[in-house]
């Protein structure tokens, strides 16, 4: 008896790791990720003040929890992607 309910669990902690797996797509696990000011500093190569600016403007949004304050990472792409140029060359001489 007793290992059969041990079957019965194992299958339901199988079951239950599928479930998470299935409902969160990776597309939904970049939405959710929050990460610090440090980390977004790093990834864009900007200063802690220009980070600073980007934030009182309003260009990028921000959560501050016991005064550390964190991004979403889809905030951080949408304002490159807002920022996003593709201009012509204006050099001449590059044929």
């Amino acid at each position: 008896m007793f290992e059969v309910v041990q079957a019965v669990l194992e299958e339901m902690r199988i079951l239950k790791k599928e479930v998470r797996t299935t409902n969160q797509t990776p597309a939904d696990a970049v939405k959710e990720a929050w990460v610090s000011g440090i980390e977004v500093q790093r990834s864009l190569g900007v200063s802690e003040k220009t980070l600073y600016r980007l934030r009182r403007c309003g260009a990028l949004p921000y959560s501050r929890v016991r005064g550390k304050i964190y991004y979403k990472m889809t905030d951080v792409k949408n304002l490159l992607e807002k920022n996003y140029r593709c201009d012509k060359p204006k050099c001449c001489g590059c044929h």
